[in-house]
């Protein structure tokens, strides 16, 4: 006979089956039959990205292009003002709202506040500590060798305000990422360390983050971070879904221009009647009077090379009193190659 519950070793038995711990479903002995029935879904294998759901490039569609170009831009300013050599890598664009974007920031580094004039709203960019006291070592005169320190301190006034001056590059460089979609104009109206002043939208408004990665000389030296809300881009969603159409016309005209510019290029063109293999001894030994002779029969065409690739071939003759050579036909492998022993 099984033992009897008590009143505790119930209530504790009800509990946990109102908590799901413990399956009230009868047992199948048969394991086929209770094996869990999982959703499928048709995937493609040659596909190589695929965007989340929740990825602000789906929201706001080819606005990875933008800040792609933006980013091109602003490591070639930081490379030009501080005289190193930085690069910018961006990572994937998510949505969060606005006040979630700010704790992420975790109340260090410096925000700057960006007016994106005829656009609502404007924008921020952070620069985290490493990336402000490297940018900080840099502009006060630190050497080559000297490796970048993220002090746990938030920044002073002064600091602040020199910083600022690499803040201000990224207003051009954001105009001219945006040109091609809306002409705007981008303004530094404020940086701010207490990130609890900063506020541009209601606390749940949706924003697009991105992060940058900045390197100097290859090495990683900070992250810099782009908020922007939706509502901001929203207006020029159909200028965004236009942008692959402009960004392939600027694709083509470049293939004009190239296919242009490498008819006007200039080639090396040469007329070999014959062509021999001699040692080093043999040509030292050589004096005036010797006769060399080529394995040639001139009653064969020149064969005609274009940088050394054989692609013409020719009757050797004269033309107002100089040497020429008159094309016949193009070369083949059945029409022979370079007379002589190469």
């Amino acid at each position: 006979m099984e033992p009897i519950l008590s009143k505790e070793e119930i209530a504790e038995l009800l509990i946990a089956i109102k908590a799901g711990k413990v399956p009230v479903d009868p047992v199948d002995q048969d394991p086929r039959r209770g094996r869990r029935q999982l959703h499928a879904m048709e995937i493609d294998l040659l596909r190589t990205y695929d965007r989340a759901t929740d990825s602000g490039e789906m929201r706001i569609p080819n606005l990875d292009i933008v800040l792609d170009n933006f980013a091109r831009r602003f490591s070639t300013s930081l490379t030009n003002t501080l005289q190193r050599n930085f690069s910018v890598d961006r990572e994937e664009i998510s949505t969060t709202n606005f006040q979630q974007s700010l704790l992420d920031l975790k109340n260090q580094g410096a925000v700057g506040i960006y007016g994106t004039t005829p656009l609502k709203h404007g924008c921020l960019f952070h620069f985290d500590n490493l990336l402000a006291f490297t940018l900080l070592e840099i502009m006060l005169g630190s050497s080559q060798a000297s490796e970048s320190l993220a002090l746990d301190r938030n920044l002073t006034t002064i600091e602040m305000a020199i910083l600022r001056t690499c803040m201000e590059d990224i207003c051009e460089d954001l105009q001219a990422a945006m040109r091609p979609v809306h002409d705007i104009e981008a303004v530094l109206t404020k940086v701010e360390n207490n990130f609890r002043l900063v506020n541009i939208v209601d606390h749940e408004t949706e924003v697009l983050v991105t992060s940058f990665h900045i390197r100097l000389a290859g090495e990683r030296c900070g992250t810099m971070r782009m908020i922007i809300p939706y509502l901001t881009l929203e207006p020029l969603r159909e200028k965004f879904k236009a942008l692959v159409t402009i960004s392939q016309a600027t694709a083509n005209s470049w293939t004009r221009t190239l296919i242009q510019e490498a008819l006007e290029m200039e080639s090396q063109v040469i007329s070999r009647s014959g062509q021999l293999t001699m040692s080093v001894r043999k040509i030292l030994s050589l004096r005036p009077g010797d006769i060399i002779e080529l394995p040639y029969n001139p009653d064969q065409p020149l064969t005609i090379a274009v940088e050394d690739k054989p692609l013409f071939l020719a009757i050797p003759g004269e033309r107002n009193g100089k040497k020429a050579f008159h094309i016949t036909s193009r070369h083949s492998k059945r029409s022979g190659g370079i007379h002589g022993n190469a």
